[in-house]
């Protein structure tokens, strides 16, 4: 397990560390590239109060082998396209898993 100030990250899950305190293991849905910067969905394995279930997250990914960094998306811009290529890869995903 590696970690840093504010995530944990084993192979499939990441701990976030919120402001308050408060620990929210997260399932990794994807890790992907748009132009030279990844990205990673992450879904909370447990409802977090003030979102909705089934609500999922965006960061900006980084990753050195060693230790695992996020940060936020920081432009409107940035979060469509992010989200834009999420969907897409979701819609890949469901058009595959009916296929088998």
């Amino acid at each position: 397990m590696k970690q840093d100030n504010n995530i944990e990250f084993t192979e499939d899950t990441i701990t976030l560390y919120l402001d308050n305190d408060q620990e929210v293991e997260s399932d990794i849905l994807a890790i992907f590239p748009i132009k030279d910067q990844f990205y990673v969905a992450l879904m909370p394995q447990t409802p977090i109060e003030g979102y909705e279930e089934g609500e999922y997250f965006l960061y900006r990914y980084a990753s050195d082998g060693d230790h695992v960094e996020l940060s936020d998306i920081e432009t409107d811009a940035e979060w469509e396209a992010v989200e834009d290529k999420f969907e897409e890869l979701l819609d890949e995903d469901e058009f595959n898993n009916m296929s088998e």
